[in-house]
């Protein structure tokens, strides 16, 4: 029986690089507006928010010492024989103590959170750390070179035209196909690329040819 093994498959790898480069784009595009909305999220935080609240606690502080000086009047008249009412003032007073000590409280949260929200990021960036380098390192290379793989394949098959009109493509011994990956493969990570192709692992090969027929036994 024949060992042959007809080459179907090369527009299918084609297509596989395509989606391989879509999605490595893909990743690094999430990545990067994930990164800018972390870099939104820790201004609003480190920044914004801070200056918003030292700014309420300064005006409320304000009104704290008018609504104080406004009880103070109102005791110094009543020390003198005249009886104001006072209990709007002390009202007045209290409401202003409130909410500068709720702007206080809001100030602490946000020192509390800004921590809290850093070593969540640096969770986060050590988690995708690893697919950050494949999308922008990884992908790059294995899409060039499954480029290398098909333009070898093709190159194959140009010089070796099928012999009949038929629209499959001509058989490629499965020695000869590991021998064309294996010696970009080879070429790609600076080895020697002069290897006899008897000596190529098989289990480095990616399934993209089909068996034309059954081995014999």
């Amino acid at each position: 029986m024949s060992s042959q093994a007809a080459v179907h498959s090369i527009e299918s790898l084609k297509n596989f690089r395509t989606a391989l480069a879509l999605y490595g784009e893909d990743t690094l595009a999430a990545l990067g507006a994930i990164d800018a909305e972390i870099r939104r999220t820790a201004q609003w935080l480190h920044q914004e928010r801070p200056i918003f609240w030292q700014e309420q606690i300064k005006r409320r502080r304000e009104q704290v010492a008018s609504a104080q000086a406004e009880v103070f009047r109102r005791k110094l008249a009543h020390a003198a024989g005249s009886s104001p009412a006072m209990s709007e003032q002390v009202e007045n007073l209290k409401r202003a103590q409130a909410s500068l000590h709720d702007a206080e409280r809001r100030l602490q949260m946000v020192r509390k959170w800004q921590k809290a929200f850093q070593q969540v990021v640096l969770e986060y960036q050590a988690s995708t750390r690893r697919l950050h380098d494949l999308a922008a390192g990884g992908v790059p290379r294995a899409v060039l070179l499954l480029g290398r793989i098909i333009e070898s394949l093709e190159s194959y098959l140009r010089v070796a035209p099928p012999s009949g009109s038929g629209a499959v493509a001509p058989g490629l011994t499965t020695t000869q196909f590991e021998t064309i990956a294996t010696t970009v493969l080879d070429t790609e990570a600076g080895e020697n690329t002069d290897r006899p192709a008897e000596n190529a692992d098989p289990s480095s090969v990616a399934p993209v040819v089909t068996a034309g027929t059954e081995p014999s036994p």
